[in-house]
């Protein structure tokens, strides 16, 4: 795909252009700013939207290729046909890290958002686009260090019938609902879904886990979104050897927990402090959360130092 130069921009008041995000839509890198779709779109019109959501470690995107599995395993569902393939996309996301690389340097990290549409009724193409978003990482800190509270809704997640739970789409909001309802008793929560059973899945912007007599559990796989931090942390919780179970969590087994955990691509790995205001353990960082999270330090610090001795260890 032969790129393109951004189109001139007009910067805010006070704001340098060097700081202007650029992104990439229907086959140009443009502004952000400038990255706009019709409002006959499929994923305007309809919400029908293929998503992506990745993030960088050290300058670098964590697990580049399961997440394109993942992008795959969406489009596919979806029946989006006529996209750039894997090996383009995966070339396209370091360009774009490329094209903004001063902001990269500026914040420390990004955040880095895919999408795909149906397009037009009058386009022979689908709408494909890519742009980074800024991470708060002093919140993503404050949550791993302090935990954050959460809610349990009463809202369901979609019957299965209607999609797989296993893709990433911008149809959400039933999980819109499920925050609206939590902040209402707290600002700083998220809110859980349920199953039609009552069972717990995820928030919308994590997977859940409990820890139970050191032993951590999750719901069924096809039930919630195929989360990649989750199977990273499941990965890392074989290799310190805590066991790890599949199987439905009813409330009761979340208010009982001796911890939760929280995965998701911006956040990484946090724990919840409280559930519906009862105090999860003593409220702090427990020893399972503390003992992966060490090992997920220790394994970006090999990822983003593969020269030292041990990274051939591993």
């Amino acid at each position: 795909m032969t790129p393109t130069t951004p189109k001139p921009t007009t910067a805010k008041p006070g704001e340098s252009t060097d700081l202007i995000p650029i992104g990439f839509l229907k086959g140009e890198w443009v502004t952000q700013d400038q990255m706009v779709i019709s409002v006959d779109d499929g994923g305007f019109r309809q919400g029908v939207t293929a998503v992506e959501r990745l993030r960088t470690y050290g300058h670098a995107i964590f697990e580049l290729e399961p997440h394109l599995d993942r992008w795959q395993h969406s489009i596919s569902h979806m029946g989006l046909d006529g996209l750039p393939d894997m090996a383009d996309i995966g070339a396209m996301l370091q360009e774009l890290l490329s094209r903004n690389q001063h902001i990269l340097d500026l914040e420390g990290e990004l955040g880095i958002t895919l999408f795909a549409t149906p397009g037009t009724p009058i386009s022979s193409r689908p709408t494909f686009g890519m742009h980074i978003n800024r991470l708060n990482l002093k919140s993503i800190q404050q949550r791993q260090k302090c935990g954050q509270p959460l809610v349990i809704t009463d809202i369901q997640q979609p019957s299965p019938q209607c999609w797989p739970r296993t893709i990433k789409v911008r149809s959400r909001l039933h999980y819109h609902l499920a925050d609206q309802a939590a902040r209402q008793k707290d600002p700083t929560a998220s809110g859980v879904l349920i199953e039609n059973d009552g069972t717990i899945t995820e928030t919308s912007i994590s997977n859940i886990a409990i820890v139970k007599a050191e032993r951590i559990q999750t719901p069924p796989r096809d039930q919630v979104l195929r989360g990649i931090t989750q199977a990273y942390v499941e990965q890392l919780a074989r290799e310190i050897q805590i066991d790890w179970t599949t199987s439905k969590i009813t409330m009761t087994d979340m208010l009982e927990a001796d911890e939760v955990l929280l995965m998701g691509t911006d956040g990484g790995l946090w724990f919840a402090n409280r559930v519906n205001e009862n105090t999860v353990g003593s409220g702090d960082a427990r020893p399972t959360y503390q003992a992966l999270q060490r090992q997920f330090q220790t394994k970006l610090d090999l990822i983003q130092n593969p020269n030292s001795a041990d990274f051939n260890t591993r």
